[in-house]
């Protein structure tokens, strides 16, 4: 692929994506480095998630430049086929890779970013979220994922621990991380994209409350490995390097309010035939939800919306192609997807958002009080993004929408490359 293209002069690009990191967190008092940073670059202060909110499709969108749609990467759960019926998939499983391809004869629909610089220099992503996560950024093993699950190259070949740091999953296992990344990743492979994808601040807040020492402690930690990013680009950059500096999220978090099993609900609604039942299945996002429905189950469709839609714990109700408001398509079963409710009220540590969450036994849902997201919820669909180099003006605010499927054909546009076949734009430089 591209193998005639000249890659003398085609730059670098380094992304760096603190995962669940709010907008409005993004403060001088809670991680002094960034502020200071985005001072120096262009902050896009209107940057939104995908729907849901949920870092296994972003990290898919963001990887491939389209909505779930397009992409075929649902959510952090997802239906696939089961005889007559739908099971639902844990897609943060390491062995989800390995049942979309049984399922669908691909994994993903559309090329993501690894696979189209697999010959201009390649992608490096080092990842410590879950493994659905990482591996959905390069799923076909075009180039090099590192994930403490299990790292591999290209081809799919194992890496073992003189290639692959082996971390663990917190605070510490970020900065290791982050650390390797700097040192072997940006210094001395040089790949043409370098992803860095930390566990923290989304790990701290699942862990506690939002505002509280757990979270805020999770800030300063993603705070820290930023600035030693920071650092060694700038040192590359003194070296000649045309280095594209990429920072950001994937989506915010809200204060889990409420839990409510919704496909509970339906069996009690008489809409879904059991609780195991493959009729109609309850795919859990968290603060929102997808439900996808058999042939056999279709005549329950309108049923089910207008159920849905009559409860207290319910937001918004998305059936058929009306999903495609959303990034969503109706396919392969799904074919409605909704809301939980919410508000903008503060928790105890007055940080405004509230969200009833969607669970089941596999998915029971984070503690009430702690943080959550996947639904539509203001502040979880509002991550941040600051670009640096590339030709973005510095000190510089956008203020119009832009959206986690921008971000690949922005590394494209910088490397020189075609954009087809993706649904973003690149940003707005000035």
């Amino acid at each position: 692929m591209n193998s005639t293209v000249d890659t003398t002069d085609m730059g670098r690009v380094v992304l760096l994506i603190c995962d669940g990191h709010r907008n409005d967190f993004v403060r001088a008092d809670t991680c002094p480095n960034m502020f200071d940073f985005a001072s120096r670059s262009r902050r896009f202060v209107n940057h939104r998630a995908i729907f849901p909110s949920a870092t296994r499709a972003s990290a898919t969108s963001i990887a491939t430049g389209c909505w779930p749609a397009n992409h075929g990467l649902h959510g952090n759960t997802m239906g696939l086929p089961d005889g007559d019926g739908v099971r639902v998939h844990d897609v943060g499983d390491p062995a989800f890779v390995g049942k979309l391809r049984n399922a669908f004869g691909r994994t993903l629909k559309v090329p993501t970013l690894a696979q189209r610089l697999a010959e201009l220099g390649g992608a490096i992503i080092a990842s410590n979220v879950s493994p659905g996560a990482a591996y959905f950024q390069d799923p076909d093993n075009y180039g090099h994922v590192v994930h403490r699950a299990g790292s591999y190259g290209p081809g799919g070949r194992s890496l073992g621990p003189d290639e692959a740091p082996v971390v663990s999953h917190d605070e510490a296992g970020d900065e290791d991380l982050g650390e390797w990344f700097c040192t072997e990743v940006l210094q001395r492979r040089r790949p043409r994209l370098s992803v860095l994808w930390l566990a923290n601040p989304d790990h701290g807040m699942h862990a506690g409350p939002l505002g509280s020492p757990t979270h805020l402690n999770a800030v300063a930690c993603a705070d820290r490995i930023f600035a030693r990013v920071e650092e060694t680009v700038e040192a590359l950059r003194a070296e000649g390097e045309d280095i594209l500096f990429l920072v950001g999220s994937d989506h915010g978090q809200e204060s889990v309010r409420e839990h409510v099993a919704v496909g509970a609900r339906l069996v009690e609604a008489g809409l879904k035939d059991g609780p195991d039942s493959t009729d109609v299945v309850v795919a859990p996002q968290g603060g929102g939800g997808l439900i996808y429905i058999a042939p056999r189950a279709e005549a329950r469709i309108n049923d089910i919306v207008a159920y849905l839609r009559a409860q207290p714990w319910i937001g918004e109700v998305f059936a058929g192609a009306e999903m495609l408001h959303l990034g969503q398509r109706p396919e392969n079963g799904l074919r409605i997807a909704f809301s939980m409710s919410r508000s903008t009220e503060p928790n105890e540590f007055g940080v405004p958002g509230l969200i009833t969450v969607c669970v089941s036994e596999e998915k029971p849902g984070k503690p009430q009080g702690f943080g959550s997201h996947g639904g539509l919820g203001e502040f979880e669909r509002h991550p941040f993004l600051i670009a640096n180099g590339g030709g973005f003006a510095a000190g510089t605010i956008e203020h119009g929408v832009t959206r986690l499927i921008d971000i690949a054909p922005t590394v494209l546009r910088h490397l020189g490359l075609p954009r087809d076949g993706m649904d973003g734009l690149a940003l707005p430089q000035n």
